[in-house]
């Protein structure tokens, strides 16, 4: 926990991946999430489904580890050629993914609002209603 009242987390990822925008055949993956997807990833831990009710929480991010880059080749099924079934011929081409293994973030977040949700989250996470699990990446 910070001194000042805000809320800190060590968040370790064993493999992510946050697609770059404009990706299409090589599907590359930005080092660091975007501060949205951490924003979305702190709304599901605490349970919360309405996006826009912490807008402007101020959230700060760090490196503890960086992660290690791979790239995976995929077989891809497209249909360039209706006449041949699905994976054969044209159907088919390679694609390429950059996954991140290793990632541990540290992750601060203000006071107050999503800060206030997320620490009582920490001290009674049976509390806690939501579906799914927490994700990032």
């Amino acid at each position: 926990m910070a001194k000042n009242g805000d809320v800190s987390l060590l968040i370790t990822i064993p493999v992510c991946g946050f697609r770059k925008g404009y990706a299409r055949e090589y599907l590359e993956s930005e080092e660091l999430p975007p501060p949205s997807t951490v924003y979305g990833f702190l709304l599901s831990l605490v349970g919360e489904e309405d996006r826009y009710k912490y807008i402007g929480t101020h959230i700060a991010l760090a490196f503890l580890k960086k992660p290690e880059k791979s790239i995976l080749l995929r077989t891809a099924w497209r249909i360039k050629n209706k006449t041949l079934p699905l994976g054969v011929g044209n159907n088919r081409s390679p694609d390429y993914q950059e996954i991140l293994t290793g990632l541990t973030l540290a992750v601060w977040v203000k006071k107050g609002g999503l800060g206030g949700r997320i620490k009582a989250v920490q001290a009674n996470p049976e509390r806690v209603k939501r579906y799914g699990g927490a994700e990032l990446g």
